[in-house]
């Protein structure tokens, strides 16, 4: 079903750029306006001159963010701060993080993946997507001619059958290996040896891959593929795009949940809320300080307005009310949207679209700060979503709700990037 294969990968050279640490960047959708400063000041070659370049006065159709990078990435590989691997390879690559005050650690495969329709079953959306992403990232493929940013794809190994390829490659010194700006250690190691680029290629093929985090990615590279075709009226490596796979059952991988904060809603609506939830849920008394620990221990979501802080508990067999697979009906965030955001606050798919009520943040504080400061109204709180619950939902054609997943930690950008041309 799923077709990888090694590529010769384009990556800076230390003995130029000296530190990597000072020139790989966070993907471009989590770089903030500060982050975009600090990271082209931080170096020269830093990597979101590619991803995420500065917007100019002037810039017009021949000169902008997009075309600049598509220069940058030419004149690092002719001046020799990056440079495009002899070898085709397939990486392990891992990452070293601390999360609720212990290390951590998260390994995968980056490798080509062949591109395929979400029709075949085999590549797998978890969640909707925006379309103003996609069309930048559109732009800036044409240009820069390259996977910059690595697709974040999940597949299930329950018996661990990869381990021994991962292990045997880190036996042996990192290739290269970069700290980011929040203490994530990531290092990369090239698996060259073709018999166990083939135990890899063997057993990825009959698996289906969700994608966790890249759907914009994913989605862009499946269009210029399409572009492409019919262009050359062949295929390229543009029938591939760069992806790193990451078995769900890694016991270190961590979903962070995203919380929703709502604004633009009628007095009534949120004067009767209680009200009405009590059809469904079993309403409780919280307090702001202990909200997010009460709600772990109950299994609840949280709400906080102006009434004070809540736990939503839901009542036994309320998944009977929603649509869809198991997984999709025991999904917390599905509870939320269809049962309390779209039936009892009109907050449907359209609205959700249109982005005109719900902003989204990690931040509990945040959260609880918007709603203080009366920005904002009213804010859900939801527990941590379970790495297997991901793929569960994907494989059976289903997807969550926009902004469901945050995979922490992100995959650093300009470790590799691999050439299309």
């Amino acid at each position: 079903m799923a077709q990888i294969k090694p590529f010769a990968a384009v990556r800076y050279d230390e003995s130029v750029v000296g530190e990597l640490g000072k020139v790989v960047s966070p993907p471009y959708d989590i770089i903030s306006p500060e982050d975009r400063v600090y990271y082209h000041k931080l170096h020269p070659n830093n990597f979101v001159r590619l991803v995420l370049g500065e917007e100019l006065p002037g810039d017009d159709d021949s000169d902008n963010r997009f075309t600049r990078a598509g220069n940058y990435l030419r004149s690092w590989m002719a001046d020799g701060a990056m440079k495009q691997d002899a070898a085709p390879a397939l990486f392990v690559y891992q990452q070293i993080f601390q999360t609720d005050g212990c290390e951590k650690s998260v390994r995968g495969f980056t490798a080509a993946v062949k591109i395929q329709e979400y029709s075949d079953k085999v590549i797998l959306p978890h969640e909707n997507t925006l379309s103003r992403p996609k069309s930048e990232l559109a732009v800036l493929i044409r240009e820069v001619k390259a996977n910059l940013d690595c697709v974040y794809g999940l597949y299930a190994d329950a018996e661990y059958a990869l381990d021994e390829v991962m292990d045997k490659a880190m036996a042996t010194p990192p290739l290269e290996a970069a700290v980011d700006k929040d203490g994530v250690v990531n290092r990369l190691w090239a698996v060259t040896d073709p018999d166990e680029i083939a135990k890899v290629q063997s057993f990825i093929s009959d698996k289906q891959i969700a994608i966790a985090d890249g759907h914009h990615r994913y989605e862009t590279a499946l269009a210029y593929r399409n572009d492409m075709r019919e262009k050359t009226g062949g295929a390229g490596e543009f029938d591939y795009v760069m992806m790193t796979l990451i078995n769900v059952y890694e016991k270190d991988m961590t979903i962070y949940p995203t919380h929703r904060v709502l604004a633009n809603l009628s007095a009534e609506s949120l004067d009767n809320l209680v009200d009405k939830l009590e059809d469904s849920f079993e309403v409780r008394a919280s307090s702001k300080d202990r909200l997010i620990e009460h709600m772990a221990k109950e299994g609840a979501i949280g709400m906080y307005h102006a009434g004070g802080a809540m736990l939503i508990v839901p009542r036994e067999g309320i998944e009977s009310q929603i649509e869809g697979s198991k997984a999709s009906r025991e999904l917390e965030l599905n509870i939320l949207h269809e049962l309390i955001l779209a039936k009892h606050l009109g907050i449907g798919e359209e609205k959700l679209r249109n982005q005109a009520h719900i902003i989204y943040t990690r931040d509990p504080a945040e959260a609880f700060k918007l709603v203080d400061s009366g920005q904002r109204q009213i804010a859900f709180f939801v527990n941590n979503i379970a790495v297997k619950s991901v793929l569960d939902i994907a494989a059976a054609g289903e997807k969550m709700p926009q902004k469901a997943t945050y995979f922490y930690p992100k995959l650093l950008s300009g470790l590799v990037l691999r050439k299309l041309d």
